[in-house]
């Protein structure tokens, strides 16, 4: 087995085992059966080819037909593809590409970025209710507690960049040297306007 045969087995044994503790993405096959996506990320620019069925994912390395729709995306875009309102954003930036129907692509981000689990439901048959409530608001208040401290490192690290390193500018000083500009750029405009009718009135 080839190494892109062997990544895409595991990819694909990865995905149909989140695929089977989401309730909802029965139904949210239903939408693609039948259907075949072909997926790029344009910084490897390596296609990965979905075939979609109601009761799994498919995932192979080539594919000779042709894809109902073939989507080059931005590895940095991914996240946003939650969203179908900013498809259009995404298109506009040149982070996405998308050859085919939309919609398809659209149905699909759905699959694949709004994977719902309700994993105290599901360990609660391994390990019981109460100890499955338990374990389950210890690791959510574990998840809150480091987005916490990661905002607060963005923010002080933002802090650090443009008050006291000064590597950057503050939003303040972009704005007062934009406006700046708009002044110098006024103030042009009226020399030169100055100018041309001096040389209308002397020619």
């Amino acid at each position: 087995m080839s190494l892109d045969n062997l990544a895409c087995a595991f990819f694909e044994m990865s995905l149909n085992k989140l695929q089977q503790l989401d309730l909802s993405s029965k139904t949210k096959r239903k939408q693609l059966e039948n259907k075949i996506i072909g997926i790029v990320l344009k910084e490897l620019n390596k296609p990965l080819y979905f075939v979609i069925s109601m009761n799994k994912i498919d995932i192979l390395s080539q594919f000779q037909g042709q894809c109902d729709c073939l989507i080059h995306v931005s590895l940095h875009a991914i996240s946003e593809l939650k969203n179908n309102n900013q498809f259009t954003t995404l298109i506009k930036n040149g982070q996405l590409d998308i050859e085919g129907d939309i919609e398809i692509a659209q149905q699909f981000a759905q699959l694949m970025t709004k994977i719902d689990i309700d994993y105290e439901e599901h360990l609660s048959h391994l390990i019981g209710d109460i100890f499955a409530h338990q374990l389950c608001r210890f690791f959510a208040s574990v998840y809150k507690y480091q987005r916490k401290k990661l905002t607060h490192l963005s923010n002080h690290s933002a802090n650090l960049i443009t008050d006291e390193l000064k590597i950057a500018p503050s939003r303040i000083e972009v704005a007062h040297f934009c406006e700046q500009v708009e002044d110098l750029n006024d103030h042009l405009l009226q020399i030169d306007s100055s100018i041309q009718k001096i040389i209308k009135k002397y020619d």
